[in-house]
């Protein structure tokens, strides 16, 4: 890692310490957890003050001088972190075409995107054989194999896919059989034996492999990155890394590197960069939130409420809270009280209350219950935009976060001798982890 890249992980680290009560709770803590408290009370003030296009100017650096100056520090620090090159600036070339039936907008227009950055690549370290790790339905396999005429081994850990892929291959692509062979595996740093054999049983020997996977969940990306470094066929790797926040948060995986690890052994950072950290570093990034309309705003600052005083009035009864489905019910109540009441109507199908005490039962429909619901809503309701410029301040620091991931993952490579790097790959606005991580073994001739 250069000396630029040490001191942005060293500021990064410092500045989220320091400003931790922007995003170190889960937002659903935010009234039991009393985060409002912190704002100064000038801050409180100018936040209610402000307009929809006020709060996106915030959230791209740009304040109003009416702003308390302590505040404009913190955006200009926001400002100097987000500025930073932390990654090396390569434009990603242009997607190709690809007709699937069943992909979402989504998913077309990473595997797209994606798929000429891993032949660019391939064709820099000369590999002749692609596996790809968490593969699916097959998607990226098959776009391979027809653009660029790669053979591919597809590996997933998923029986159940493996079989509808395999299904798919022989209504749709059976050209592609031979050369994109599907194999269920649980893929870990371990795997490298497993893989080097079904390398050769089915392509052969003298292979040069370029590791692939889109969407690399939880550990699964870290894991891959040691992986790597153990196969010693494997010349090149491009990875997208997602879901950071599954990670396992015994620290095992994050920091990955030496540097990480003693970086946050010098500046306490395992007390603020846990689950919450790693959730900021995955959620949608800035510019989608500052895509938002106003009605939009004003709509998810009232549901962040609901969540927060459902959390509250849980633990004020000596309770949990179970989730029965995803996504509760929105209510396109035009008054505030409207649709906390359409929220309060629709708990009993979306959350469960589980109590500590077992011989006491509490239903989300008790009462005493919805009653402290009312009580808890009045008494916050008037805070709900404060919450969302709260959200705003998480949007504009979201990117610092995950270069903190990203950059000490690049750094677990260097230390081995590889050369690596991020790069932006998809629009952030569409798919949100948008970066590949690309490492290289052998440097072109």
């Amino acid at each position: 890692m250069s000396n630029l890249d040490v001191c942005y992980l060293e500021r990064a680290l410092v500045f989220l310490k320091k400003y931790q009560w922007i995003f170190n709770f889960r937002n659903t803590d935010v009234l039991t957890k009393d985060v409002l408290a912190n704002l100064p009370k000038d801050w409180a003030e100018y936040f209610n003050g402000i307009n929809v296009d006020n709060l996106h100017g915030l959230v791209k650096g740009n304040l109003e001088d009416s702003a308390p100056l302590d505040f404009k520090y913190l955006i200009d620090e926001i400002n100097e972190l987000n500025c930073k090159q932390t990654c090396e600036t390569v434009e990603s070339v242009e997607s190709v075409s690809y007709k699937c039936t069943g992909l979402t907008q989504k998913k077309v227009h990473e595997i797209t995107l994606l798929a000429p950055v891993i032949n660019e690549i391939c064709q820099e370290t000369k590999c002749d054989l692609i596996v790809d790790i968490g593969s699916g339905f097959g998607h990226l396999p098959h776009m391979l194999f027809e653009k660029y005429h790669y053979p591919v081994l597809a590996l997933e850990v998923s029986n159940k896919l493996i079989q509808t892929a395999l299904e798919n291959q022989t209504k749709l692509k059976p050209a592609s059989k031979g050369h994109v062979i599907f194999k269920e595996v649980f893929v870990n740093k371990s795997s490298a034996g497993c893989i080097e054999e079904l390398v050769e049983e089915n392509f052969g020997p003298d292979k040069k492999i370029c590791l692939t996977g889109l969407h690399a969940c939880a550990d699964l990306s870290v894991e891959v990155l040691k992986l790597f470094s153990r196969i010693s066929k494997a010349s090149a790797l491009v990875i997208m890394p997602c879901c950071y926040h599954r990670m396992n948060t015994d620290f095992k995986n994050f920091p990955a590197s030496s540097l990480g690890k003693k970086l946050f052994d010098k500046y306490q950072a395992y007390g603020f960069t846990g689950e919450a950290f790693l959730r900021l570093a995955c959620q949608q990034t800035s510019g989608t939130f500052i895509r938002m309309s106003k009605e939009e705003h004003e709509k998810h600052a009232q549901q962040c409420m609901h969540r927060a005083v459902l959390q509250l009035v849980a633990e004020m009864e000596n309770c949990t809270l179970r989730r029965l489905k995803r996504k509760s019910g929105k209510s396109n109540a035009l008054d505030i009280d409207v649709g906390f009441q359409d929220y309060l109507n629709n708990l009993e199908t979306t959350h469960q209350l589980v109590g500590r005490d077992p011989n006491k039962r509490i239903k989300v429909t008790d009462e005493t219950f919805r009653r402290k619901m009312y009580e808890k809503w009045t008494e916050h309701k008037n805070e709900c935009w404060q919450v969302e410029v709260l959200m705003g301040l998480q949007a504009a620091i979201q990117g610092i976060c995950e270069n903190v991931v990203l950059l000490d993952r690049v750094e677990f490579l260097k230390e081995k001798g590889i050369r690596c790097y991020n790069r932006k790959i998809t629009n952030d606005c569409i798919s949100p982890r948008c970066w590949a991580l690309i490492a290289m073994k052998s440097f072109p001739s």
